[in-house]
């Protein structure tokens, strides 16, 4: 079927909405005017952008329609910018597109992905809990519960995090902090995971009724078996399954209250089992609480006042102990000593996060190692990257999209995968543009989030701090 290419339009005013809209058609036209439903499912379907867009919204933006939000614009101007011919440098056109959109905004509306200096390093996090009934004030309980919540949602969206929830009942923690999170109107993805069931799903339909109207945008379904039959047991089980496979996918889980007899309690045991960072706020007693006093804080964490985690006025601070603790994780693999050779796996798009990396380990002293550089003339590629990881104290991948593309990134760490499993290696993953981690030995491992070259180094320096 042929499209037809949207036009300039004639009536927009002069201004900065109007150069931001010439500066986008002109970037459409480079690309070849492509349809706008192929727009939209190539940023939806694409791992690397933290928004969703439907083709109404790139409509709207072609139109100068309305102020788009920068998480839903940038990936627009990315797409067209790698479909552009000659193709452009999609780092460069988001810089300039996010001066432009500056421009129409004022620099009123805060930026989809957080700053340096908030320096996210979680992907996603997994909310769960409920009310306990142990407090002195059951009945006002729900009421507090909604509350906290809603809070918290709107700090994931703000730090950059993506949120994971289960369930669309207005009773739950889940549909509160998805409601905080996309009335942050931060950016983002809420990944749902649900069984179907037609009961669940009118509930669903019911929560997008009372959100904005482009709130659908931001979520995202993730469907799972609905009971074999129909009652309370079978139903249950339906939902544990939902919250493991949920866990799954999070990098940090956050939890309030709980009772102790539902699935959240199993939940947060299976994850303390397999070391995944917990926030436990105990302000309402129940699963969390006892994640809370199960802890040694001043052992595990000696960085953190506990007192926050019993104080629900502290919800504002969430994804910074979120943040310390999978740092925690990643620096518990431990550098029994200071590393020597460093060697960089990533891909050669993302040469702006390896130079920032190279630049900071040479001025600490160590001696770094890039694939393509340790290729002499005599030397097949194979060999000589088998050579180099063989050489390295330290492996660290700066995995993206590109990275996952690259044959060459994944012989590099299958590689170090098999010293890192001997223990002759040590790895870290930081994840710069919130993409799957692909090869199956990798996935398990614990990942941190650095969305620029700066917060790349600033995770590394954190990482070495305690190596000496």
């Amino acid at each position: 079927m042929v499209t037809t290419a949207v036009s300039m339009p004639d009536d927009l005013p002069r201004g900065p909405l109007r150069e931001l809209t010439e500066a986008l058609h002109e970037l459409y036209r480079a690309a070849g005017t492509p349809g706008l439903r192929m727009i939209a499912d190539t940023v939806t379907e694409d791992d690397r952008f933290r928004d969703t867009v439907s083709h109404q919204k790139v409509s709207a933006m072609l139109h100068g329609s309305g102020m788009p939000k920068w998480s839903k614009l940038e990936p627009v101007v990315r797409v067209l910018a790698e479909w552009s011919t000659p193709q452009r440098s999609s780092s460069d056109e988001a810089r300039r597109f996010k001066q432009l959109w500056d421009a129409v905004n004022g620099g009123d509306v805060p930026a989809a992905h957080p700053t340096d200096e908030q320096d996210g390093r979680v992907r996603s996090v997994f909310v769960l809990g409920g009310v306990t009934g142990e407090t002195n004030y059951p009945d006002f309980e729900k009421a507090e519960l909604e509350r906290f919540s809603q809070r918290l949602g709107a700090t994931v969206a703000q730090s950059g995090a993506d949120l994971i929830v289960c369930s669309p009942f207005p009773d739950s923690v889940d549909f509160h902090a998805l409601r905080g999170f996309v009335e942050a109107r931060a950016g983002g993805t809420v990944h749902m995971h649900r069984p179907r069931h037609p009961h669940i799903e009118n509930k669903y339909t019911q929560l997008l009724a009372i959100l904005d109207a482009d709130a659908g945008d931001q979520i995202k379904s993730w469907f799972y078996p609905g009971p074999e039959i129909d009652d309370p047991d079978s139903l249950g089980q339906a939902w544990l399954l939902c919250q493991l496979m949920a866990m799954e996918q999070a990098d940090a889980l956050i939890t309030v209250g709980g009772k102790l007899g539902k699935s959240a309690n199993t939940i947060l045991h299976l994850a303390e089992a397999r070391q995944q960072p917990v926030v436990p706020f105990a302000f309402l007693g129940g699963a969390a609480e006892r994640v809370f006093l199960r802890r040694d804080w001043g052992r595990s964490h000696p960085w953190l006042d506990p007192r926050k985690l019993m104080d629900k006025n502290a919800v504002g601070e969430a994804m910074v102990i979120a943040n310390q603790m999978v740092t925690a994780r990643v620096r518990a693999l431990g550098l029994p000593q200071r590393p020597d050779t460093v060697f960089v796996s990533r891909a050669r798009l993302d040469v702006e996060y390896a130079r920032a990396l190279d630049d900071y380990l040479s001025s600490a002293g160590l001696r770094v190692l890039f694939g393509e550089r340790e290729l002499p003339a005599d030397r097949t590629v194979e060999s000589a990257i088998e050579d180099a990881v063989l050489r390295s104290d330290l492996f660290i991948v700066l995995w993206s999209r590109s990275y996952a593309a690259s044959r060459y990134c994944y012989d590099e760490i299958q590689l170090a995968l098999k010293r890192y499993r001997a223990g002759e290696l040590r790895l870290w993953i930081i994840n710069i543009d919130g993409s799957d981690i692909v090869p199956p030995g990798a996935r398990g491992l614990p990942q941190l989030a650095a969305r620029s070259p700066t917060a790349v180094v600033n995770v590394v320096r954190d990482l070495l701090a305690d190596a000496r």
